[in-house]
């Protein structure tokens, strides 16, 4: 029997969103764990129809504005950069992570760009040059791109028509079991990602999980 979430999984900086009516667990490298992620977002919301971002399990990743030199952008919406110090990678040392928001075609899509804590690197990027961010190898930077739904086994129903995520990314990292996972979803919010970042730009899937229904 498949697991099913009622409400909202469009992951973003936000104190709420609503995109879905259900949300189905279609793949799980463990069934156990993917069950549990659906039960806390479940608690999450209650008998409400939305996500709560401030909740758990999102809540133990605490953002902040990350300052940079330079001249801002008026339209945050559009143009934002957040920090925050969680062991992405879990090798067991926090991370410096910074999280950008860009759009493409006027919709916000998310990157990430991981440093040891203690690096200068925001003393040395500016909204002018933004290059030295730019410049690690550790990153989630896919905006205009694709991330393929292809490591974890799905029934021919699900594979047909290459499940894919695209174009623009929303990505909001969360603790669970002393475990820090990323939950990745696209603008069309119909298939969610629950995955382990590994650095680089390697990913390992946890769960697949797809939207139904109208928001």
């Amino acid at each position: 029997m498949k697991g099913t979430v009622i409400g909202s999984v469009l992951f973003m900086m936000i104190p709420v969103i609503a995109v879905a009516s259900s949300v189905d667990l279609v793949a799980a490298k463990g069934k156990s764990f993917c069950q549990r992620v659906l039960e806390l977002f479940q608690k999450n919301m209650g008998s409400g129809p939305r996500l709560n971002l401030d909740a758990e399990p999102f809540s133990e990743v605490k953002w902040e504005p990350a300052v940079i030199a330079g001249m801002a952008p008026k339209i945050r919406r559009c143009s934002s950069l957040d920090k925050a110090l969680v062991d992405l990678d879990n090798d067991g040392t926090r991370d410096l992570v910074v999280k950008t928001t860009f759009c493409m075609k006027g919709a916000p899509s998310d990157s990430f760009y991981m440093f040891p804590a203690n690096s200068n690197v925001l003393e040395q990027a500016s909204w002018q040059d933004m290059a030295p961010l730019l410049a690690t190898a550790n990153k989630f930077e896919r905006t205009g791109g694709s991330y393929p739904l292809t490591a974890l086994p799905m029934s021919s129903e699900f594979r047909k028509g290459g499940p894919t995520l695209s174009i623009v990314f929303t990505v909001q990292p969360f603790i669970m079991d002393e475990k820090t996972y990323v939950a990745l979803t696209d603008g069309r919010g119909k298939w969610i990602v629950i995955a382990k970042y590994l650095r680089g730009e390697r990913f390992e899937d946890q769960c697949y999980l797809e939207s139904n229904g109208k928001s």
